[in-house]
């Protein structure tokens, strides 16, 4: 029932449901590389250290920000290009681009400067992936599901490090050795040369399986081309003059520094206090599925609420989350601070997930549909924005007490700043005076339009 009542446009129900699981699935070995990254990086770390650098985890806040920003500037392009090209050919090369730059990491470990560029070409295809996957499934989906459906459609990108982080430690570290303190750097890194020697390989075997996985599916990724434009439809220089996309910036920006905080530390934090790097690895392994569940959860919340509620629970949730995972470690027992921690870290990613699924859908809200890609994707700037100032943080910040405080800290704040926008009805009484602005058959036009968005068994009348 709720499948039909989902569907947009004349598209077959196991088409419909075979072009979103595409979607979904496609986007697996992309959420990989971007939350199996804080597993990654004491590996890294330590293969770096093997060949002779000095090089601290802050550095790794600027690769992850390389990363993201990437992946921001190609939604931007990627927006605009689905506009002119088909989105079956634009996903086929997104995915060719997206499996070589893996296949660069072979080579580009050595070197920190070499891997912040080849985080940031990841970016790049990762980003065109994304947003090709979005724009296609959500022009198959009624607008009073987009909240939902944005969940739905990311829930394989956030399903992934449920998948990828735990492989990831399989190959790399399958003895479970545990690291040691480096007194250089006071860092946790591995010495045992089995370990860190396997870490180029593992990108290599990533790239294989993602291409074998991703090539079948991107030929499914086609949009729905028949939906006639809306009359409400804001652009992208209209965007920006409006006050709401600024709040909405800097409250995604901001949401941004504790998803990079446990995306880039938790296991880093972990470390200090838990000596089990297989439990951990499998803690932040599991965090994908809340992360996944987290999606079509908030999503929900935000097509029940609207906008302004559901990213004010974002903000209360996702504070207190980060404070109780930092807490975890003065319980007394082992087994009590592994259960806090993992209950924590877990509760952060659920909260964190959320909002690559209410910002979405506030998208479409506020700016309209058309050129969702190219809208989205310069308000998913703000990502790379708040990925540098988490860098910032970690570089300004070295110990773990204020460090923590200051990400709860901000986190408070995005949710104050969501007081700030409209509520649902201000968003509707704001469309019906652009709406009023049309005279005569233009009006009636737009009505038409907009019965037939809603009610797409009209089209057959």
């Amino acid at each position: 029932m709720i499948v039909g009542k989902m569907i947009r446009g004349s598209i077959t129900r196991p088409r419909f449901i075979v072009t979103l699981l595409s979607c979904c699935i496609i986007l697996v070995p992309p959420g990989g590389l971007v939350y199996g990254f804080s597993s990654i990086t004491p590996y890294l770390l330590s293969y770096l250290h093997s060949l002779g650098h000095t090089t601290t985890k802050t550095a790794f806040s600027w690769i992850y920000a390389a990363l993201l920003t990437g992946q921001g500037l190609s939604m931007i392009l990627s927006g605009m290009a689905e506009q002119i090209w088909p989105t079956r050919y634009l996903s086929v090369i997104a995915v060719f681009l997206f499996n070589g730059s893996l296949l660069l990491f072979t080579w580009t470990t050595c070197n920190v400067g070499l891997l912040v560029l080849s985080y940031f070409t990841a970016g790049l295809s990762l980003g065109m992936l994304y947003v090709l996957s979005l724009v296609v499934g959500l022009s198959w989906i009624n607008k009073e599901y987009h909240g939902l459906a944005a969940g739905l459609l990311s829930f394989g990108f956030g399903l992934s490090s449920a998948l990828v982080a735990p492989l990831q430690t399989l190959y790399i570290n399958p003895n479970n050795m545990i690291p040691v303190h480096n007194e250089t750097i006071g860092d946790y890194i591995f010495d045992d040369e089995s370990v860190y020697n396997a870490v180029p390989r593992m990108f290599t075997v990533f790239a294989v399986l993602s291409f074998i996985l991703q090539l079948p599916l991107s030929f499914l990724l086609t949009k729905n081309t028949d939906l006639p434009p809306s009359k409400s439809e804001t652009s992208i220089r209209e965007m920006l003059r409006r006050r709401e996309f600024y709040i909405m910036f800097t409250i995604f920006a901001l949401n941004k520094l504790p998803l990079a905080y446990i995306a880039s530390y938790a296991k880093f934090y972990g470390e200090t206090f838990l000596t089990a790097d297989m439990f951990l690895s499998v803690v932040l392994g599991a965090a994908g599925v809340f992360n996944s569940l987290g999606r079509p959860f908030w999503g929900w919340v935000h097509d029940k609420l609207g906008v302004r509620w559901s990213l004010v629970g974002l903000g209360g949730f996702t504070a207190l989350s980060i404070f109780s995972s930092y807490l975890s470690r003065f319980l007394e027992g082992a087994l009590n601070q592994k259960g806090a921690y993992t209950l924590s870290v877990w509760c952060a990613y659920f909260c964190c997930a959320g909002n690559y699924a209410v910002f979405p859908a506030a998208t479409v809200q506020y700016f309209g549909h058309d050129g969702l890609g190219a809208k989205y994707g310069v308000l998913y700037l703000s990502q790379g924005v708040g990925a540098l100032l988490s860098a910032l943080y970690t570089a300004v910040i070295p110990f773990w007490a204020p460090l923590v405080m200051s990400i709860v800290a901000t986190s408070v704040v995005s949710g104050c700043l969501a007081l700030l926008l409209q509520s649902r009805e201000g968003v509707k009484r704001d469309r019906e005076d652009r709406v009023g602005l049309l005279m005569g058959p233009a009006a009636e036009e737009f009505e038409l339009v907009e019965r037939r968005q809603a009610y797409p068994e009209l089209n057959n009348r």
